[in-house]
């Protein structure tokens, strides 16, 4: 139930919405990243160690699936299970629990009691996936990508049970139980996206870059001896939006700078204004802060070490 029973250099069904790219909080380059550091020995390069929320979540996990499975009239509740591996896929799968549903029978949306099958009506049949979610966010009638859908489509793939539940507990106050059956297609792309990580990590070949810390993932050394590059047509046009928005934000910065001198110019010994612009009413502050008195600190030692530069030196090129 609690603590990590998959591998690393595979994709598990918790991943399923990094790979495709419906993550906000990791890249299909940061999953790579962290396949081919498993492959190759090496320690994680963004290890995640856990949070508060991360800890609730654990401690909860029992009661939010118990009470699923009561308001969904299921028997033989179980939160323990091993690892299960796709009978021909690269790809592995941790449950939270399953429950038995009895008979088939159709279920349909009942709010009273938190239930929503958010794709129609879905029948029960047997034993079924229970995965549990807690999250601070406000309640949704149908839950974020990232938030359990997929990686039920996946846990339902691998065990190759055709129905499941989501269950989310919302703020700590909401429980709502998505319901859904196996779906096809959603599986068939999953597939897809699993096969086709394995030919990346395979080649080594990064996904396109989502950003630019993602680029010092996916390009995180420098080969030595490489020639430099010739950028042409659109490559020189993100050339020329990156060396304007620098100059734009060093304007910006400026016309900062001086509003704040000429505005605490006029504040004076005051810590308040207020003012108007255009329709709309502004209130301005400068307190006073207070700072706790604190020991000297020692900056522990750190060990020598190379790493890419987090953002590109633009300088003009001068003719002698």
């Amino acid at each position: 139930m609690v603590g990590k029973k998959t591998p690393d250099d595979i994709i598990t069904a918790s991943v399923i919405p990094v790979i495709m790219n419906m993550s906000p909080y990791k890249t299909p380059n940061d999953q790579l990243a962290k396949a081919l550091a498993a492959i190759e020995g090496k320690p994680d390069p963004d290890p995640f160690t856990g949070n508060e929320a991360c800890d609730w979540g654990d401690a909860l996990e029992g009661v939010i699936l118990t009470t699923a499975a009561e308001r969904l009239n299921l028997t033989d509740l179980k939160l323990e299970h091993d690892a299960v591996f796709h009978d021909t896929l690269p790809f592995a799968v941790s449950l939270d629990g399953t429950a038995d549903g009895g008979l088939g029978h159709e279920v349909t949306t009942d709010p009273a009691k938190g239930i929503y099958c958010v794709d129609g009506s879905v029948w029960v049949d047997g034993v079924g996936v229970l995965e549990s979610k807690l999250t601070s966010s406000k309640p949704e009638d149908r839950p974020a990508p990232h938030r359990g859908p997929l990686q039920l489509q996946g846990q339902l793939m691998a065990t190759k049970l055709t129905w499941g539940a989501v269950c989310v507990l919302y703020g700590g106050i909401e429980l709502r139980i998505f319901l859904y059956q196996a779906n096809a297609a959603t599986q068939s792309r999953i597939t897809d996206e699993i096969e086709e990580f394995e030919r990346r990590k395979f080649d080594v070949d990064w996904y396109p870059i989502q950003s630019s810390s993602d680029g010092n993932t996916a390009y995180p050394r420098v080969d030595d001896g490489a020639p430099p590059i010739t950028l042409e047509g659109e490559d020189n046009d993100w050339l020329a939006q990156l060396v304007n928005a620098k100059d734009a934000k060093r304007a910006a910065e400026g016309d900062i700078d001086e509003a704040e001198a000429m505005l605490k110019e006029r504040l004076g010994s005051h810590d308040e204004a207020v003012g108007v612009v255009g329709n709309r009413s502004y209130y301005v502050k400068w307190p006073m802060r207070n700072f706790k008195a604190q020991p000297a600190k020692t900056t522990p030692a750190k060990p020598a070490r190379i790493v890419r530069q987090s953002t590109l030196t633009i300088k003009e090129s001068k003719d002698d």
